[in-house]
């Protein structure tokens, strides 16, 4: 009967214009992310013993480690409920083919994982020196108040990403690595992306317009301008890939490689320096913003169309 009841409101958005698609999409997000807040919100009153659905202001100590574990809990159901379940629901409503829309029903050639892991390791110098311009930047006047909560973001991300052994690792790697990745590729350049393409005509103005919108929910100035550029060039991934496994993986080798390096020097087995790398000497980004460009003008275009 649920199967029924499912089917039969496929399609049911398929004449709506763009403009109310776009307001489903944000209404179908918003949706999402309180169905998630809820559910989340009850698993972590049961195992950690933790009330998200309380004003208390104990609620929201980052030295409370039991909170800080059910606020790892409670993002991995933001991340299902904001960026997995919302596209999988609109494009259903829109009655369109979920692996044929967001081009996912090729799998990736081997010959595509090179220049993917290239682009991977070579973002991470590339992202470290536009951050530090980035945050030699002011923060306009105007944008004062999110510097509260972008310290608060800054703080919480620290006490996250606190790994004392293979499980807090491997955890990190599936929310912040995975989920995050598969849930935000999906909804950003699977649905945003395309649908800003077919209502432009224009791929260029569809991804940087994306790369925007990327860099600004996360509501980080002091990050966005990293997140702006190599947004964008996620973005031309999927366009020159027409696959969006291609953004998907290159997104989670990015996350994941930051993750081990944290994890590598938390415990030694790292270098300290690899957390800062590419800020010492300017060559190194470049070159490897060359990697880049090369990867993404030649090597991945070449992946994609050879047999």
């Amino acid at each position: 009967m649920g199967l029924r009841i499912i089917d039969r409101y496929r399609g049911i958005w398929a004449q709506t214009n763009h403009a109310t698609s776009l307001y489903y999409l944000l209404f179908t997000i918003l949706g999402g992310l309180i169905l998630s807040f809820l559910v989340g919100g009850v698993f972590c009153q049961l195992i950690y013993g933790v009330s998200f659905f309380s004003s208390s202001n104990v609620a929201f100590d980052p030295n409370n480690n039991e909170l800080i574990e059910a606020m790892k809990l409670m993002q991995l159901f933001n991340a299902l409920g904001t960026f997995v379940l919302p596209p999988i629901v609109f494009l259903h409503l829109k009655g369109l083919s979920f692996y044929k829309y967001l081009k996912l029903e090729n799998p990736l050639r081997l010959n595509m994982l090179i220049p993917i892991v290239l682009m991977a390791l070579a973002m991470i110098p590339v992202a470290n020196y536009l951050g530090s311009i980035n945050e030699a930047l002011p923060l306009p006047e105007f944008l004062n108040f999110l510097k509260a909560a972008e310290e608060q973001s800054l703080l919480l991300t620290e006490k996250f990403l606190e790994m004392d052994g293979i499980y807090d690792l491997l955890f990190m790697i599936v929310m912040m690595g995975a989920v995050a990745a598969i849930g935000e590729e999906l909804l950003f350049r699977g649905v945003l992306q395309n649908a800003f393409q077919s209502w432009s005509g224009s791929k260029h103005l569809a991804v940087w317009l994306t790369a925007l919108l990327f860099s600004v929910i996360h509501l980080q100035y002091h990050a966005i301008l990293p997140r702006f550029l190599l947004g964008a060039l996620i973005g031309y991934v999927y366009t020159e890939s027409s696959n969006l496994r291609a953004s998907m993986l290159l997104h989670f080798l990015y996350n994941t490689t930051l993750i081990i390096i944290t994890f590598g020097i938390q415990n030694g087995s790292m270098d300290a320096s690899l957390e800062k790398v590419g800020l010492d000497n300017v060559m190194l980004p470049i070159a490897c913003l060359f990697i880049l460009v090369l990867s993404l003008v030649k090597f991945l275009p070449n992946a994609v169309t050879s047999k």
